[in-house]
């Protein structure tokens, strides 16, 4: 499947889709992760998913994939019965035309932030004061909106920060998680790039964004080498025994996706 040609749905026309789905506990969709025991599973490598299939599920067949669009490959191709997903992410599959099947699992909202170094507390107290700026005003959800109901997040304006001298914010991120980020052109775009830019202007710094893995991100905060980034991470408490996090700045939920049957 070619990221470049999938199109976004609008988030409220993905919950509509969801919620049908989610009408009846007695429809025969899988639900627990209890439920995918002998089956064969795909997540991406570095997320909560993977960190819960190896504390809780060691014993499952699990194919840990480097980008979420892998989940959906291995699932085409049939290495995988299941995939375990979270809802913006999936939406950008479903509307891209895949035959999938979608349920909610059942799990709580996982929150999202910022990671840091745990050295770096200066920081993640004006970024928490800054989202929490942002979340009173009113303009958090304006932001969070925009990139959600859209239906092409790569045609609105790449974000740019205004500041352009001294020290630069070293913000790294997967650049591969629409409409969170992603890449347009050689420039990183999205949500949390947007988010990023107005913190760098608000505590006038210049910013640089460096692409890596998603998996490779925790220990690169870890070892100090930039000063947070933003790419999708949920808050676990396992995680925050290394790095910090922020303030919740999103809310996600946990999917199991399959191929829909006789497609």
């Amino acid at each position: 499947m070619n990221q470049k040609k999938l199109i976004y749905a609008s988030i409220a026309f993905f919950i509509i889709a969801l919620l049908t789905d989610c009408s009846s506990d007695k429809d025969g969709k899988v639900r627990d992760f209890e439920q995918l025991s002998g089956k064969k599973i795909v997540v991406q490598e570095g997320t909560t998913f993977d960190e819960i299939f190896k504390e809780k599920y060691p014993s499952y067949n699990v194919t840990r994939v480097p980008t979420f669009f892998d989940i959906y490959k291995k699932l085409v191709s049939g290495e995988a019965d299941y995939g375990i997903d979270e809802d913006v992410t999936a939406t950008v599959v479903l509307a891209g035309g895949l035959s999938i099947d979608t349920t909610y699992a059942n799990t709580p909202a996982v929150p999202m932030g910022a990671i840091f170094n745990k050295s770096n507390t200066e920081l993640k107290k004006k970024f928490n004061e800054f989202i929490t700026e942002l979340d009173n005003s009113g303009k958090l959800n304006e932001i969070r909106q925009k990139w959600f109901s859209t239906t092409m997040p790569s045609s609105l304006p790449v974000p740019e920060a205004q500041t352009k001298s001294g020290t630069p914010l070293t913000i790294v991120m997967e650049g591969d998680y629409p409409p969170f980020n992603l890449m347009v052109g050689d420039k990183i775009s999205g949500f949390e790039v947007e988010l990023a830019t107005l913190f760098a202007d608000q505590i006038k710094r210049p910013i640089k964004f460096e692409k890596m893995n998603f998996a490779d991100i925790i220990p690169y905060i870890e070892k100090g080498k930039a000063d947070m980034s933003l790419s999708g991470f949920s808050i676990t408490e396992e995680r925050a025994k290394i790095i910090d996090f922020s303030k919740p700045y999103n809310n996600t939920y946990t999917l199991v996706v399959s191929l829909r049957k006789g497609k």
